[in-house]
C-alpha cells in the first residue's frame, strides 16, 4: 500500500512537472513544430510546439514519425485539423488540465478525429465521456444528429452522438414518437436531413419505453389503486376492498363511481372510484 502511494504521488508530481514544459520559460527547448495555415487569404502561418520524445511516449505513431527509420521532419504541416483542436490534443499529452464539457460537438468532434489518428486512446475515452453531457436543444438537435452521420466511419462517436440526440428528444416530447415525429418532420426536406431522420426515428422507436398493454401506461401501474386519472375502460383489475367479481373496467360514472364487469361480463354498477377499493392487474 506504501509504495502505491509513492508511485501515485509521483505520477501527481511527474504530471506536474510535464506541463511547465510548453511554458515559455521552460529550460526544456521544443525541436518540433507544427504549423497551420490561416483560413484566410492573409497566408499568416501559425505553430504548436511540441518535444518529439514527450510525444513519441505518448503515441506510437509520433514514436514512428519521429524516431522510425525515416529521417524525421522538425516543421510539419497540418491540414486536416485546426490549430486550436490540435493544441488541445499536445496539452492533454503534457497532462495540462482540460474541461472537455465546454467544447462544442464539431470540436470535440475533431478531437476525437486526432486521438484516433495518434492512437491516443485515453483522449479518445475521454471525449467519448464528453459527448455525452453535450448540451441539446431543439436549435441544435439537426446539427448534432449530421455531426454524428458525417463521424459515421468513427463508430464510438457517432454512436455517441446519435445516443445525446435520441435522449435528448425522450426527455424532450415524453417519450411520445407522435410529437418527436411532429417535431423532426419540421426540418426542411432533403436527402441528408432524411437520412438522419430516419436514422433517428429507427433509434426512437427501439428506445422508446413500450407501454403496458393493459393499463396503456409507463411504467406499468400493475397493483397501483385506480383512480379517476388513470381510468382506463376494458383493463384487467382486482379487487382490493371493492366488489370481489369486478375483473374489468367498463365506464365512469358520476359522483367518483364506475361500472365494471366479472369475468363472464355482466356488468357490476356504482363501484367505488377510490384507490383503496380497486388495483390494475396487469401481470
Amino acid at each position: 500500500m506504501h509504495s502505491l502511494r509513492v508511485y501515485f504521488r509521483y505520477k501527481k508530481m511527474a504530471a506536474k512537472k510535464l506541463s511547465k514544459c510548453l511554458d515559455p520559460n521552460s529550460n526544456l527547448p521544443t525541436d518540433v513544430k507544427f504549423l497551420f495555415k490561416s483560413p484566410g487569404l492573409d497566408g499568416i502561418v501559425h505553430e504548436v510546439k511540441a518535444h518529439k520524445l514527450i510525444l513519441a511516449i505518448a503515441s506510437d505513431v509520433f514514436e514512428r514519425e519521429f524516431f522510425g527509420s525515416l529521417k524525421s521532419e522538425d516543421d510539419i504541416p497540418i491540414s486536416d485539423a485546426s490549430k486550436e483542436v490540435f493544441q488541445t490534443m499536445i496539452d492533454h499529452i503534457y497532462c495540462k488540465k482540460l474541461d472537455l464539457k465546454n467544447y462544442d460537438p464539431v470540436f470535440a468532434a475533431s478531437l476525437y478525429y486526432l486521438s484516433e489518428k495518434y492512437i491516443i486512446e485515453d483522449l479518445r475515452d475521454e471525449v467519448i465521456v464528453s459527448v455525452k453531457e453535450i448540451k441539446v436543444s431543439k436549435k441544435n438537435v439537426l446539427e448534432v444528429a449530421l455531426l454524428a452521420e458525417e463521424s459515421i466511419l468513427h463508430e464510438p462517436l457517432s454512436e455517441a452522438l446519435y445516443n445525446v440526440v435520441v435522449t435528448f428528444l425522450m426527455a424532450e416530447f415524453e417519450n411520445s414518437m407522435e410529437k418527436a415525429v411532429t417535431f423532426l418532420t419540421k426540418f426542411e426536406a432533403n436527402e441528408k436531413h432524411g437520412l438522419v431522420i430516419l436514422k433517428l426515428l429507427k433509434l426512437l422507436v427501439k428506445e422508446t419505453p413500450k407501454k403496458c398493454l393493459n393499463c396503456q401506461k409507463y411504467p406499468c401501474l400493475n397493483g397501483k389503486g385506480i383512480t379517476s386519472d388513470s381510468f382506463l375502460a376494458g383493463a384487467k383489475v382486482t379487487p382490493t376492498r371493492g366488489h370481489g367479481d369486478v375483473s374489468r373496467l367498463v365506464r365512469k360514472e358520476p359522483y367518483n363511481h364506475f361500472t365494471g364487469a366479472s369475468v363472464d361480463g355482466s356488468e357490476i354498477g356504482g363501484r367505488n372510484l377510490e384507490p383503496e377499493y380497486y388495483a390494475y392487474c396487469c401481470y
